[in-house]
């Protein structure tokens, strides 16, 4: 019973993660219009150029340092 429950947890918690990193991908899109923001599997990707004097970037950035 308690691998059931366990099993039923994980699958909840990957879809939590899941929809927190598509929401975050459409924020920082919206955010950032010149950048490319590209989602993994548990973790959202920031690429282009100047990026590091946007303070909207720098500001996001601080939260994961």
């Amino acid at each position: 019973m308690m691998e059931r429950l366990e099993a039923r947890a994980e699958a909840i918690g990957r879809s939590g993660v899941a929809r927190a990193v598509a929401r975050l991908v459409v924020l920082l899109g919206e955010a950032l219009p010149g950048a490319g923001v590209e989602a993994g599997e548990d973790q959202v990707v920031v690429r282009g150029r100047g990026l590091i004097e946007d303070p909207a970037l720098r500001w996001i950035a601080g939260w994961f340092r």
